[in-house]
């Protein structure tokens, strides 16, 4: 059975040779790997040969790509307008950006916006050539950012929240405009990356550790309709299962989830309180699981035997199919030593 025929058949509830799995290195986990294992250059991956899905071919470029560009370099820091229409400061070596301005700082220039068209197939072109070099060793999944978090890159988040209190029928507004490009984006990128029958995500981190960021009513005005109008498109133009990525605790939504269309959600994680055992008894073949293990506690700092706990019961959970068990990345926090023990438990060397 290959990569891709597992991972398909995981998203079916069949049967497969042995459970699929997806894990994300990060860099700095990769060059303490490669110092511990005295493997210079080395990749990972070409180690861990059981890995499924190493990557997903994203798109989270936004409607306004075309007008991206470099304002200013110096001192480390550059300063960009991105395709999300925001001015943004990257320092070197830093993993966040900060947001110096956002296009919809006035609400009335929604109106006068102009988004690129995201049929072009050359936008898509080198994420094309990514796609083929990963179907070399993966499955291919792909992906596209989700309404939430495509608003408020262009309204700026913190007003954006208050919009959703203040001012709904501009937020709607605004998700609607999002959802006719999101849709041909989404499909697009499906089409390019050859990966209608297995799947794309949508990454929208709507949900801190504690819950949500917005109430259930606010997610049914606001998102619902739109998502539901995007993933009827979607199907019907034959992609096949839609999946939330989404971190943090998504249990007050996820009745909402399923209703809208997803059928699979992607980082259920112990440390925001998503247990994935609890929600496969909740959802059975409802919602396909793609993860489980904890990358905050058990797999950083944790002993053997909770690493062991932890597999066991997600491969309990996956004996229906439906599961895809990792996590969302493996960086510099996880021992060496604890992820090469958390692999031999899956592949038993």
């Amino acid at each position: 059975m290959n990569v891709k025929e597992r991972v398909a058949r995981a998203f079916a509830f069949e049967k497969t040779d042995r459970i699929a799995r997806y894990d994300i290195f990060l860099p700095e986990f990769v060059e303490n790997w490669q110092k511990e294992k005295g493997l210079p250059g080395a990749n990972p991956y070409d180690y861990y040969t059981d890995i499924d899905i190493g990557t997903v071919l994203a798109d989270q470029e936004g409607p306004l790509l075309s007008s991206a560009r470099l304002l200013e370099e110096r001192d480390r820091r550059k300063l960009i307008r991105d395709g999300w229409g925001r001015v943004v400061e990257q320092r070197e070596n830093a993993y966040f950006e900060l947001e110096i301005s956002s296009v919809l700082e006035e609400k009335g220039t929604l109106d006068t916006l102009v988004f690129d068209d995201p049929a072009k197939d050359s936008r898509y072109l080198g994420l094309a050539r990514r796609a083929e070099e990963n179907a070399q060793r993966f499955a291919p999944v792909s992906g596209v950012l989700g309404l939430y978090m495509g608003s408020f890159r262009m309204r700026g988040q913190e007003q954006y929240l208050m919009d959703m209190a203040d001012d709904p029928e501009f937020c709607i507004a605004l998700a609607e405009r999002l959802g006719e490009f999101l849709k041909v984006q989404g499909l697009k990128v499906a089409e390019m990356t050859d990966t209608k029958d297995t799947a794309i995500w949508v990454y929208d981190e709507f949900s801190a550790q504690r819950g949500p960021m917005f109430s259930n009513a606010c997610y049914e005005r606001i998102f619902m309709p739109v998502y539901q109008k995007m993933f009827r498109f979607w199907r019907e133009h034959g992609i096949k299962n839609i999946v939330l990525h989404c971190d943090g605790n998504c249990a007050p939504l996820m009745d909402l989830l399923l209703e809208t269309g997803f059928n699979g959600y992607q980082s259920p994680a112990p440390s925001a309180g998503m247990w994935l055992p609890d929600l496969k008894n909740k959802y059975g073949k409802r919602l396909v699981l793609i993860g489980g293990m904890d990358n905050i506690h058990t797999l950083a700092t944790g002993t053997h035997s909770q690493i062991a706990y932890e597999v066991e019961k997600v491969l309990d959970a996956a004996l229906d199919g439906g599961v895809i068990i990792g996590t969302h990345s493996i960086d510099k926090d996880i021992p060496v030593e604890h992820y090469d023990y958390y692999d031999s438990l899956l592949t038993g060397k």
